[in-house]
């Protein structure tokens, strides 16, 4: 059983460690789409073509299933890459639900990049569920990119959390919603800036679980002889820019010392 994950850098790599912990006995095609990067500057239109041909990829490649484990990616074009696809497709949406709950003082803030910041499946989401919190949508239109830069990016990566941290502590901010994939690699310094008074919501592992439930229902038998069998899945990492590319994913693996296939593919 093969699953593919795709973001546009190293930030899905929190959803794909989360399956792989969850769920070893899978094999994981990740696919960093660095050469159609960043995502937050593309159109609705550019980016469901371009998740079109990733799914057409995907389908090339056999897996069962395919995780877009982008927010920006989910929100702008999942629909139109489940309408071109037989394949079973598992979305990433702010972890917002989660967030109300645990609020103490109901001061949430919600971290984006510009796209889901501005997306209307957000303030459906923050509508569905704020009840009486108070929610605060930040967004950052150089912190995912700066990210997928690491290591020479990790000065600029620390000023812009802790300006967006100083912001956060002026508002009282008690729940921070990381409403990025590539913002958990990086939550350290979330929590290093905000302290413990402030919980921290990110969507992995709500993932991992409602990509077990659809491969359940998709593929019971295949399934049943996967869970069983003692087999650790393979990691295959793949991207569309360049060897620099691979290298720098495995700053943010879950296991850095274990072989990976690497190869740079054209989508």
């Amino acid at each position: 059983m093969k699953v593919g994950v795709i973001d546009s850098g190293a930030g899905g790599l929190t959803i794909l460690n989360a399956i792989h912990k969850k769920q070893a006995y899978l094999d994981l095609l990740y696919l960093a789409d660095d050469g159609f990067a960043p995502y937050g500057d593309k159109t609705t239109e550019q980016l469901q073509q371009r998740l079109i041909a990733i799914g057409q990829f995907f389908e090339r490649e056999q897996v069962a299933a395919i995780v877009v484990a982008c927010n920006t990616a989910t929100v702008a074009a999942i629909d139109t890459l489940r309408a071109n696809t037989y394949l079973p497709v598992i979305g990433v949406e702010p972890a917002v639900k989660p967030a109300f709950r645990l609020g103490k003082k109901r001061k949430v803030a919600v971290l984006a990049t510009p796209v889901t910041a501005k997306s209307p499946r957000l303030n459906q989401l923050i509508a569905l569920w704020q009840a009486d919190s108070e929610v605060h949508i930040m967004s950052s239109a150089s912190l995912a990119y700066d990210i997928d830069a690491w290591p020479e990016s990790q000065g600029r990566v620390r000023q812009t959390i802790e300006s967006l941290c100083a912001k956060m502590k002026q508002d009282q901010i008690d729940t921070l919603v990381l409403a990025c994939t590539h913002y958990p690699l990086v939550k350290s310094y979330f929590i290093e800036c905000l302290g413990s008074a402030c919980d921290i919501v990110e969507p992995s592992e709500g993932v991992s679980a409602q990509l077990k439930r659809r491969l359940e229902a998709a593929y019971p038998e295949k399934m049943s002889l996967a869970i069983h069998s003692s087999k650790e899945g393979q990691i295959d990492l793949c991207t569309s820019s360049s060897e620099d590319s691979l290298e720098r994913l495995l700053n943010w693996v879950c296991q850095p010392d274990r072989v990976y296939k690497k190869r740079i593919v054209s989508v």
